[in-house]
């Protein structure tokens, strides 16, 4: 990313911006009457008048970071950060984060305004000379034959974006769906879309004042998603609900809070906001780091069953890795090797269960698919995915309007697919080492982990939930992606389904999440009834982080809070 300067022809950024884009506490508001504030006073407390930091212009290229996200009540001490948007192929996972999880002011390049330009002039001249253009001057799908009177035309840009709106559950995080207008913007810069600079400016204005709609996360049968790009981009229109802080509010009344028009849209600015697949991107995104943290909790997890059972590590040891051929699983035993550090496991003892022996093997498989999936997501920030494109003549290739299929994830999908597969195995290996752990003659500890066995049941329920949740996992693994559906009177018959895919994924991981909950609270018993301490740093500071939320069990009870607290541990990475 580099500096530039403001976009022109496009609407200066609005100095309001969302006060507060996190989701509401647990529980927040619940029980409390809410009193009836006077309309002075209420506009001021309304979050999109939260007055926003100002624009530096004398630091437009600062790239210094600060470590963590400010807090809210110092947001306005800091300097503003500018990440100046050009060439598409400019936007990496770096500068991605920078403006959807640090909320980072979004510049656009003067050049980038010129090629912006340049395409929607050459969509005019095609259009003054007669072209048809799909969803222009046509129908959409099926009714892609029907006319459009030019009369018409500036009303079926605007239908595209409310007809399509079709999601029935659920609701997509901020992160993901600020993202998506991220990417749509990108792709928008390369010029080849037949937008305006206007359109530009408006989603970059949106970014910085914080603009979160509400998308739900499904059901969307269509080829594309058009459906959930519907639910997003509507709202630029005053259609669909934002969300502000805590509150969902209809997108007309967020507008006019800012003091700004709906947009009005140009010829195929419609049809570009909808035709895409930026929404994969985002999702794979989110989903890639999720797996991440869970696979390197996993691998903790793996280094404390074995230093607590007194196992061997020479299955971990690194140069096992190096003749395995496998950079990935190189790195698992690498990881496992530097959590042991300290302890004397160096000894040729009896084999331990497959379950432990093969965890470099499996993290290592799922770590090289991540990783692959991670490069392609690289490579999709700078995607240009519209459907038509409008391109200049090119060799014997005419300047024109080029349908394509830039709509269609399906190597997102196929990707995600795969990881689900993987995460089943993780998974699996998570709920076999608790099961061991559980028993007297591989552990050497009381058996079920019971103060009393016997009298006690100590943690087997654990189990029971962990043998569920790997369950889910196997069920989960079924590809989406091989399914195919006719719509649209068969002009649409085939789809990727990435938001099946995506969702099944994402429960997926959710339940590996508690599985290793599960197994991290009986390790946190082991680690009691064992009484020795560990010699490991790295997992003496583990044990400790789960010893200050997970009491040891000395009579039995219901121990759902105590897994709960320790998901929380894994989801925000504080156990190492």
């Amino acid at each position: 990313m580099r500096a530039g300067r403001r976009l022109r022809g496009a609407p200066p950024a609005h100095p309001r911006r969302l006060a507060d884009r996190g989701d509401p506490p647990r529980g927040a508001g619940r029980g409390r009457r809410r009193t009836q504030a006077r309309p002075a006073a209420r506009r001021r407390a309304h979050p999109l008048l939260a007055p926003g930091p100002r624009h530096d212009r004398r630091h437009p290229g600062r790239a210094d970071l600060p470590s963590c996200p400010p807090s809210r009540a110092r947001h306005e001490d800091r300097l503003p950060v500018t990440v100046v948007l050009d060439l598409p192929g400019g936007l990496d996972r770096v500068a991605y984060r920078r403006i959807v999880e640090r909320a980072e002011r979004v510049d656009i390049a003067a050049t980038a305004v010129e090629r912006v330009t340049a395409g929607q002039l050459l969509l005019a001249g095609l259009l003054e000379g007669g072209v048809r253009a799909y969803g222009v001057n046509t129908g959409l799908g099926y009714l892609h034959r029907a006319e459009i009177e030019p009369e018409e035309q500036a009303g079926l840009q605007r239908a595209l974006l409310t007809a399509r709106a079709g999601g029935l559950r659920g609701t997509l995080s901020s992160t993901v769906v600020r993202g998506v207008m991220v990417l749509r913007l990108n792709g928008f810069l390369s010029g080849h879309v037949g937008v305006g600079a206007g359109l530009c400016g408006f989603i970059a204005d949106r970014l910085n004042d914080g603009w979160s709609p509400v998308v739900p996360s499904g059901p969307y049968g269509a080829a594309g998603e058009i459906g959930p790009l519907a639910h997003l981009f509507q709202t630029f229109v005053g259609e669909g609900l934002v969300r502000l802080g805590a509150e969902e509010v209809p997108a007309s009344e967020a507008l006019a809070t800012v003091g700004v028009e709906p947009l009005s849209l140009a010829p195929k600015e419609g049809l570009a906001l909808v035709n895409g697949s930026p929404f994969a991107t985002a999702l794979g995104l989110e989903l890639a780091g999720r797996f991440r943290l869970l696979l390197d909790t996993a691998s903790l997890a793996a280094a404390l069953a074995l230093a607590l059972t007194g196992g061997s590590a020479r299955p971990y040891s690194t140069r096992v890795g190096e003749l395995s051929a496998d950079p990935a699983q190189l790195r698992v035993h690498a990881r496992l090797t530097d959590l042991l550090v300290g302890e004397s496991l160096q000894t040729d003892l009896p084999q331990a269960p497959v379950s432990l022996r093969i965890v470099p093997q499996v993290h290592g498989a799922a770590l090289g698919l991540l990783e692959a999936f991670e490069r392609d997501l690289e490579r999709r920030l700078g995607a240009v995915t519209d459907s038509p494109l409008v391109l200049e003549a090119a060799g014997e290739e005419p300047a024109g309007i080029y349908p394509t299929g830039g709509f269609h994830a399906a190597a997102t999908t196929l990707f995600v697919d795969t990881l689900a597969a993987a995460a089943a195995h993780v998974a699996n290996l998570a709920e076999k080492r608790l099961h061991r752990l559980l028993d007297a003659r591989f552990s050497g500890l009381p058996e079920q982990l019971a103060a009393d066995p016997g009298r006690h049941a100590g943690v087997i329920s654990l189990h029971k939930a962990a043998v569920a949740l790997a369950a889910e996992t196997r069920l989960l693994a079924a590809p989406a992606s091989v399914h195919a559906f006719e719509t649209s009177a068969g002009q649409e018959d085939v789809q990727a389904f990435t938001f099946l895919a995506a969702e099944r994924l994402g429960e997926s991981l959710d339940a590996i999440e508690a599985t290793l909950a599960c197994e991290l609270v009986a390790l946190r018993q082991a680690a009691h009834l064992r009484g020795a301490p560990l010699a490991a740093p790295a997992l003496t500071d583990a044990l400790a982080r789960l010893a200050a939320v997970v009491e040891p069990v000395l009579d039995d009870r219901m121990l759902t809070a105590d897994v709960e607290r320790v998901r929380l541990l894994i989801r925000t990475g504080e156990l190492g």
